[in-house]
């Protein structure tokens, strides 16, 4: 029993030749699709065999590969992916849609992977690796920024998260060498909560009500190795509110702010988008996302970081200031979304 391999453009064209040279038939072994570059070409392996073929047998079989040729000549000359029915790209791509992921990239995604002959898990992984490769994280290793100045909408958790972070950095950073500083008027008991932060992790605190106020803190607390500044939520409608966070900032200007901009994961996609785009003319330095313990679906959410292009700080989920702030990592994300995207079914081509 001799094994062979036929090279060729086309399936239908490769059985003749091999029934030709074989008319007592052969046991084929696989077949495989060979692209190099733009040209396709296709390996038939097979072995001989002594008893005749069965012709009935052969037409059919020609007949479903020349089907199949069919519908790869058809892939081939597709340009809109969502053409591709029933296949594994276009399924996944579909539901990753559905669940928020932005269209257009996953077209890009696909017209790179339907050059390919890859299975569902490898699929998943290629797409797990460009959302790896796009999202950028800030290093936790080095020295923190002295002055971090927390902005966002209201009721995202800036407040705790500084007492979380200021909690991660005291190895770092003793807290006698930290002070908080409060600049939120607006909310009720605001000043309390971050006092009570304060009084509890021995931090010295500052409670200041304009920007030249703020400046002179900054100066009360030149000492100090971390300062911590709360900001009241701001409404992408407040205009007043908005110009008010400018004012400090200005005021400040002699001190090297680092801005951070806290989001929660709850928010939707569309809000993510536009919350970032109302904070961008602050210029933040990082982003931090709130309340992961909250939400079971974080597709939409990582397709904004992903596009966003603002270096991620931390994530946190939860409300303990010890347990629940986390370093931001492509780890984290990678698994929340790979136990999300476990039950994607999809149909082969």
């Amino acid at each position: 029993m001799r094994h062979e391999t036929f090279l060729g453009g086309s399936i239908g064209v490769l059985y003749r030749q091999i029934v030709s040279k074989y008319p007592n038939g052969v046991k084929f072994v696989s077949t495989q699709l060979v692209r190099n570059g733009e040209k396709i070409r296709y390996a038939i392996s097979f072995k001989q065999i002594d008893n005749e073929i069965n012709t009935a047998f052969e037409n059919a079989f020609i007949e479903k590969i020349e089907g199949l040729e069919d519908k790869i000549a058809k892939l081939e000359s597709l340009d809109d992916m969502e053409s591709l029915n029933n296949s594994y790209i276009n399924t996944i791509k579909e539901e990753l849609q559905a669940k928020g992921m932005d269209a257009k990239w996953l077209d890009q995604i696909s017209k790179i992977l339907v050059k390919n002959n890859l299975d569902k898990d490898l699929i998943m992984n290629y797409i797990f690796d460009e959302l790896d490769d796009s999202l950028i994280f800030s290093k936790q290793d080095k020295q923190p920024p002295k002055i971090i100045m927390m902005t966002g909408p209201t009721g995202v958790g800036k407040t705790t998260a500084i007492a979380k972070m200021a909690n991660y950095y005291k190895d770092k950073v003793d807290t006698s060498k930290m002070a908080f500083i409060n600049l939120d008027h607006y909310r009720v008991a605001a000043s309390e909560q971050l006092k009570s932060y304060a009084n509890l992790m021995d931090v010295e605190y500052g409670d200041v009500e304009d920007a030249s106020e703020f400046s002179r803190e900054l100066d009360r607390f030149q000492d100090k190795e971390l300062i911590f500044v709360d900001t009241g939520g701001i409404s992408p409608f407040d205009i007043n509110r908005l110009l008010e966070t400018v004012s400090f900032i200005r005021g400040a200007s002699s001190h090297d702010l680092s801005i951070v901009l806290v989001l929660c994961a709850t928010l939707k996609k569309e809000d993510l988008i536009a919350m970032h785009e109302h904070f961008s003319f602050l210029n933040p330095d990082n982003i931090i996302i709130t309340k992961f313990d909250e939400t079971s679906s974080i597709s939409g959410l990582v397709d904004f970081l992903r596009s966003c292009q603002t270096s991620l700080y931390f994530f946190s989920a939860g409300q303990d200031i010890v347990k629940d702030l986390i370093p931001a990592s492509s780890d984290y994300l990678l698994d929340r979304l790979a136990k999300e995207w476990q039950n994607i079914e999809c149909e082969a081509l």
